[in-house]
């Protein structure tokens, strides 16, 4: 498959060759998300690539790079553990190639044992691709392993509840003022709580998080309607 962008080569080729970029990008299937990547800092050495898929379930690419062209792409051979992907071993390329004032990516992959499986595998890269394409164009695009990295000192529910939010105005564009003010509001109304209070919120943020629901022992369901006991 090809997807052509607008930014040149070498601008392309630092997205494919910055860890902190690559990880922004190469890995997730299509509505999932990257955990993170274990080895593979060096050609020829084995990584895992540790991943959820579009429904929360984990999944694995285990490979190595086979090798690395300056300027140019790279070949990758790869295989899966859970997922939909399959088991086979195959072996990609990404290679970059000046088209039209911009950059022709081309990808090529196989051999596959099934055309399920090639199909599977292009819908894969499609995913890839575009945000490939959306880190070379300076968008931000939102990344896990950051975000995970970044909130290492939030362990507290409330305190985690407090950085997602304030995360999330930074990335939709608030003002470092606006952010610093409500972080110092945020902070210094939190550390008022009584700590059974903050526990017991504490306590909620789980539940809801984790989809459970409180039984209700004063209420008994019946179509709908309440009897009292």
């Amino acid at each position: 498959m090809e997807k052509w962008v607008a930014q040149d080569p070498r601008q392309v080729f630092k997205a494919i060759d910055d860890p902190a970029l690559i990880r922004r990008w190469y890995g997730a299937p299509p509505g999932g998300v990257r955990l993170g990547q274990e080895g593979g800092e060096e050609v020829g050495e084995l990584f895992r690539l540790n991943l959820l898929d579009a429904k929360g379930a984990p999944l694995v690419q285990t490979g190595r790079i086979l090798a690395v062209y300056p300027g140019e792409g790279f070949s990758i051979q790869m295989a899966w553990e859970g997922g939909s992907l399959g088991r086979g071993m195959t072996r990609a390329s990404l290679i970059l190639r000046p088209a039209d004032g911009g950059t022709r990516i081309e990808v090529r992959q196989g051999l596959f044992s099934s055309p399920e499986m090639r199909e599977a595998h292009r819908v894969y890269w499609e995913a890839n691709l575009e945000r490939l394409a959306r880190v070379v164009s300076g968008e931000a695009v939102p990344c896990f392993e950051e975000f995970w990295e970044e909130s290492s000192g939030f362990v507290e529910p409330l305190g985690m509840a407090a950085y997602t939010v304030l995360v999330g105005m930074r990335e939709a564009g608030a003002s470092s003022e606006t952010l610093a003010q409500l972080e110092e509001t945020l902070y210094a109304h939190f550390a008022r709580l009584p700590e059974e209070t903050a526990n017991m919120l504490g306590a909620v943020l789980r539940a809801r998080l984790e989809g459970v629901t409180p039984r209700d022992e004063g209420r008994q369901e019946d179509g709908g309607a309440r009897t009292d006991r």
